[in-house]
């Protein structure tokens, strides 16, 4: 995923057929992208931000998990490193999966970001997988 992201994240948008050629030439499961694209109504083209996020769940399973991974696939930090990402990134995607997810109340997404927002102003509006780890996400598999 991480090879992806490198290759077709500067487009912001990728059509379908690019994207099953490069998942393809890396070797993975095309039931695994099939899975990701129906998931996200994707139909000819993907928003890569999306498809990253819903790729990340794939790999984790959880909301938490997913977005644990997303982190470490786009922060600028050296390998092993705090994972940090911009806040308005953590949100777009949070606020994504817990649409898809479909459980998880407008309510509790606004207070998973409040809570995250005042870490993110004494981060440098920055946030980091250790600033929710203790967070009720949500633990529902969503892929």
């Amino acid at each position: 995923l991480k090879v992806l992201h490198k290759q077709l994240s500067p487009q912001g948008y990728v059509e379908v057929g690019e994207l099953r050629q490069k998942w393809k030439d890396i070797c993975l499961p095309k039931e695994k992208l099939d899975s990701i694209l129906e998931l996200g109504n994707f139909v000819s083209e993907v928003e890569w931000m999306k498809f990253l996020a819903l790729g990340c769940s794939a790999l984790g399973g959880t909301i938490s998990s997913a977005l644990k991974h997303a982190c470490e696939i786009l922060t600028s930090d050296p390998e092993g490193g705090a994972a940090r990402i911009p806040f308005e990134t953590f949100k777009f995607i949070f606020t994504y999966l817990a649409y898809v997810d479909g459980d998880i109340s407008d309510s509790h997404i606004d207070t998973v970001l409040s809570s995250l927002q005042e870490e993110a102003t004494r981060q440098h509006g920055m946030v980091q997988p250790s600033n929710f780890q203790n967070l009720t996400l949500d633990q529902r598999i969503i892929n």
